[in-house]
């Protein structure tokens, strides 16, 4: 199994646990980006890198979001 495939599979996962509301959804997503990342850096893809990266930082600032508009 390539990173690829086991970037899609965490990212799916993502998609279901945020659809069920659960924050862990975030967890997932993070890692199957930074999964992703480590593919197109080894591929030399910088612009999927940029997106990824873009992803990423999207997807580690709705986390936090997430867990602050919880608390209050």
């Amino acid at each position: 199994m390539t990173l690829g495939w086991i970037g899609n599979i965490l990212i799916l996962s993502a998609l279901w646990q945020l659809g069920q509301k659960k924050t862990s959804g975030w967890v997932f997503s993070i890692a199957g980006n930074l999964v992703w990342c480590i593919y197109a850096y080894q591929l030399v893809m910088w612009d999927m890198i940029f997106i990824d990266v873009v992803t990423l930082i999207l997807a580690t600032y709705n986390w936090w979001k997430w867990s602050t508009d919880a608390k209050t």
